[in-house]
This record gives C-alpha cells, structure tokens and sequence, in this order.
C-alpha cells in the first residue's frame, strides 16, 4: 500500500512539474510575440515619421511655387506672361481630351467588331462540333437498336423452343445470347457516352473574350497618331503649337512671352486654337488619309510590338507632305501620346 501511494504521489508530482512547464513555455512564447508586434510597430512608426517628413517637404516646396507664381501674376511685367503660360497648359489639356475620346472611341469600336466576330466564330465552331456529336450519336444509337434487336431475336426464339428435345438447342442458343448481351451493353455504353459529350456541348461556356488582336492594336496606335497630327496642324493654324509643347515641358519662370501687346496677341490665338479644338471640327475625316500613310511607311522594332517606332515615322510625314512641320508627335509625345497608345 505504502508503494502504491508513494508511486502515485509521484505521478501527481510529474504532472504537476509538467503543467508548470507547458504554462512556462506559453510565457515565453507569449513574450516573443509581444516583442515582435512591438518591433513591428516601431519599424511602422519610423515609416510613418519618413513619409510625414517627406510630405511636409512636398508642402513646402508646392508653399513656395504658390508664392512665386504670385509674384508672378502681381508683377506688371510677368503677369501676362504667366497667363499666356497657363492658356497654352488649358490648351495642351483640351488636345489631351480630344485625343483621349478619340482614342477611347476607337478602341471601343475595335474591341466591338472583334467582339461580334469572336462570339460568331466560337458559336459556328460550336454548331459544327454539335454536329459531329449528332453524327455519332445517331451511328451509335442505330448500332444499338440493331444488336438488340438480334438479342430480342435470339431470346424470342429460344421461347419458342419448348419441346423436350429441344434443351440442348435452347443451351446452345442462350450461350450464344451471351456475346450478344455484351455487345448490346457496350453499344448502350456508346449511346450514354455521346449524349453525356452531347449535353457537355450544350452547358459549354464561350471563354472570356481574350481582347482585341494585334493587327487591331498597330491600327488603331497609327490612327491616334494621325489625329495627334491632326490637332498639331489645327493648333499650328493660329501659330502656338511649339509654344503648347514648351510650356507643358518647362516651368513658367523659364518662359518669355514678350511685351503686353505680344501675350495680349498671343492670347487671341490661344483662344481661338481652343475654340477650335473643342468644337466640331472635322478632323476625323483626314484621319483616313493619315493612317493610309503611316501603315505603308510605318515601322516596328520587333513583331510583338504595336506602337511604331519614331524614326519611322519621319518617313510617313515626309510621304504626306508634312516634312516642314517641327514636330514628330510620337518622338515629342504631343498631347500625352504615349499615355493613349495600346500596348
């Protein structure tokens, strides 16, 4: 007896010790946690602390372009100028626009016309493979209905075999059914195999349109670069499209737009260049004449790519007639172009 609860007594201190460590091990892996998520804090808080600096230096610096371009305006000297540089900036935008709904237009028709295309061609694939799977379904199903029928033959036949003498010839028959019944249950097989692949046909879902092809994306980047041509002939007709693009490239102390008469001049032109531009002007109709240019002068870098290069494009500009013009949209990236091309 005194073994007995000496062993047990030990057994409750084992138990004990091991409770003791399992909750010592939780402590620790408790604080090993907390110390983590605290590091994990603290490196978050110095991010923080880096980007307030960092915005509190991007607030400074937009303190002091505000200040000078009120000295700017106040001046009696340079206020013209900063208008004229800010009319030409509004200029340059109502292009960008322009050159984006187009853009976005012609995208849209693209994508609609390879759309429909698409969707037709997977449904006549579809009809066509509906068919085959008719075909054999209608093969099979005959097929089975004819080694059935023998069966049927066969089974009738030994019924009618009902004389005594005739239990050999009903053994003989009934072991010949046997093939019959295999064959009869592997064209059955068929038939389920073809209706299950008829009915896999009916549920099948068109898969997601995958976009709109190549051919699609280098026609519709050398019809955006024609109208951005398009526009930089429209501006130049009031004589500020050099100015539009060296206004939006540098900073409005680094302009010089001349005496008041001239930014008073300069800002009738810019005026009716806007007008013109956001009205209805009957750009798209040369675009047509534009793209036939590009595409038989236009070159590309490699066969994936679908924006053509520049150099190429002096090619093009000299075949219509446009050499003397001081622009290369693409190598200039008038009106933003880059940013509308499809890649």
């Amino acid at each position: 007896m005194i073994d007995k609860l000496n062993f047990l007594k030990r057994g409750t201190d084992a138990a004990a010790a091991s409770a003791e460590d399992e909750r010592l091990m939780q402590l620790f892996q408790n604080r090993a946690g907390l110390k983590k998520a605290y590091d994990d804090l603290q490196e978050e808080l110095h991010l923080l602390g880096d980007r307030l600096k960092q915005q509190e230096g991007a607030t400074l610096r937009l303190q002091e372009q505000l200040d000078s371009l009120g000295d700017l305006l106040a001046g009696p000297a340079t206020g013209y100028g900063a208008l004229v540089f800010f009319q030409l900036r509004s200029l340059w935008k109502a292009c960008h626009q322009q050159l984006a709904t187009f853009a976005t237009e012609l995208a849209r028709q693209h994508e609609v016309r390879e759309l429909a295309s698409y969707q037709s061609e997977w449904a006549a694939a579809q009809r066509e493979r509906v068919v085959k799977v008719d075909e054999r379904l209608k093969e099979s199903m005959a097929h089975a209905a004819l080694v059935r029928e023998d069966l049927r033959g066969v089974l009738e036949a030994v019924k009618r075999l009902t004389a005594v003498w005739h239990y050999f010839r009903r053994r003989q028959m009934l072991k010949a059914a046997g093939p019959l019944r295999t064959v009869v249950a592997a064209a059955d097989a068929d038939v389920a195999t073809h209706l299950a692949e008829r009915r896999a046909l009916a549920d099948e879902i068109m898969e997601p349109f995958p976009g709109i092809s190549q051919r699609a994306r280098r026609s519709a980047n050398l019809a955006i670069i024609g109208y951005a041509e398009l526009l930089c002939e429209l501006v130049e007709g009031f004589q500020v499209t050099v100015r539009t693009k060296e206004a939006v490239a540098r900073r409005v102390q680094d302009m010089e737009f001349g005496s008041k008469a001239d930014c008073e001049r300069d800002m009738q032109r810019i005026q009716k260049a806007l007008a013109a531009v956001t009205g209805q002007n009957p750009l798209k109709a040369g675009v047509k004449a534009k793209l036939d240019a590009l595409k038989a002068c236009c070159q590309y870098r490699n066969e994936a790519d679908t924006v053509p290069t520049a150099d190429s494009l002096e090619k093009a500009r000299s075949h219509s007639g446009a050499g003397a013009y001081p622009w290369n949209v693409l190598a200039e990236d008038y009106w933003d172009l880059y940013t509308l091309l499809l890649r």
